[in-house]
């Protein structure tokens, strides 16, 4: 599949402006609409203000670089409930987090060429069908797609934050009803997937869970090595308690376990599925990427001011966040 692209340019892209011209929130399906009501508490009579408090409260703030854009606050609303204290304290760790780490936060340029490199693997891949319109989003994780003699995992995360930030921004459905990953092993060996730093093991770990608006629903593992259930346990200490209670699953190599949970209609040729092979759909990522280039390098300028800030960070319970030391280190897994 071609790839187009534009010319790499020096464009400086500063910080959304808060008085830019709003665009208008997108209606949505009827089946949507319900859910959302039914599950987020959703009043669509009262968005219109919640929104306003939100973008007066940021403005307060004095330390919050963060945007304004409707559909985009309107995705923290639905991630909390409708909420107010809830999407005060989201929004504050989101654009928290974010600014200590910039090794996944800056130089998100997908016209760089290591970057582009890095997209190309296809480690995150975001998959089009579900079986019904209001089921969560089914992405796809392929750990053997992970070339650790070129990058590292805080290069992966870089791309996986470049994905949700679209996601956020573009899909209801993801932002309604939640995703359910698909966590392929592949049948390589795994042993570089967890040479981890712990302490930014940690920050990515709060930066994908209590800072994400994304929420997830399930946790399904394909093609596991041997003692996978050891480093299954090593990671399931690092999820929050409520992701701990989501449906995790190791369906070892078997496929038919996982159809119980996602018929071949939704799921790549890789997995026994119908949809075809997979890399049509990391060439349709790299491409929605490429177009939305200027959106992403814009989103180096938000961040947080620790100097104007006036509340607690939420962060400050977190004190090992800036120095554990110790890492993971290499398991000898087949």
């Amino acid at each position: 599949m071609s790839v187009k692209v534009d010319s790499v340019t020096s464009e400086v892209f500063s910080a959304p402006a808060t008085d830019r011209k709003m665009i208008p929130i997108r209606t949505i399906p009827e089946c949507l609409k319900r859910k959302a009501a039914e599950e987020l508490n959703e009043k669509e009579g009262t968005i219109a203000e919640e929104l306003t408090m939100i973008k007066t409260w940021m403005k307060q703030s004095g330390h919050i670089r963060g945007r304004m854009e409707d559909q985009f606050l309107l995705g923290f609303l639905r991630s909390c409930k409708h909420s107010m204290e809830k999407v005060k304290i989201k929004l504050d760790t989101y654009y928290t987090i974010r600014s200590v780490l910039p090794e996944v936060m800056r130089k998100r340029d997908p016209l760089d060429p290591f970057v582009r490199s890095v997209i190309k693997m296809g480690v995150t891949v975001p998959l089009p069908k579900s079986v019904h319109p209001d089921d969560p989003k089914i992405i796809l994780i392929r750990g053997d797609a992970f070339d650790g003699d070129v990058c590292d995992f805080p290069d992966i995360l870089k791309v996986f934050t470049m994905i949700g930030d679209l996601l956020l921004r573009d899909d209801d459905q993801m932002m309604i009803c939640g995703q359910a990953a698909i966590i392929d092993l592949g049948h390589s060996s795994s042993s570089h997937l967890f040479n981890f730093n712990l302490s930014f093991l940690r920050k990515a770990s709060i930066l994908n869970q209590q800072a994400s608006p994304l929420r997830q629903k399930g946790f399904h593992f394909i093609n596991t090595p041997k003692s996978f259930d050891l480093v299954l346990n090593i990671f399931k200490g690092l999820m929050t308690e409520k992701n701990r209670k989501r449906t995790i699953v190791s369906h070892g190599s078997s496929l038919e376990s996982l159809h119980k949970y996602f018929p071949p209609s939704v799921l790549p040729a890789e997995l026994g599925g119908e949809l075809g092979p997979v890399q049509q759909y990391v060439d349709e990522w790299e491409q929605k990427l490429i177009d939305n280039r200027a959106y992403l390098i814009e989103e180096e300028g938000l961040g947080v001011d620790e100097g104007k800030r006036r509340t607690t960070n939420p962060l400050a319970e977190e004190k090992d966040l800036f120095g554990t030391a110790g890492t993971f280190r290499k398991l000898e897994i087949d």
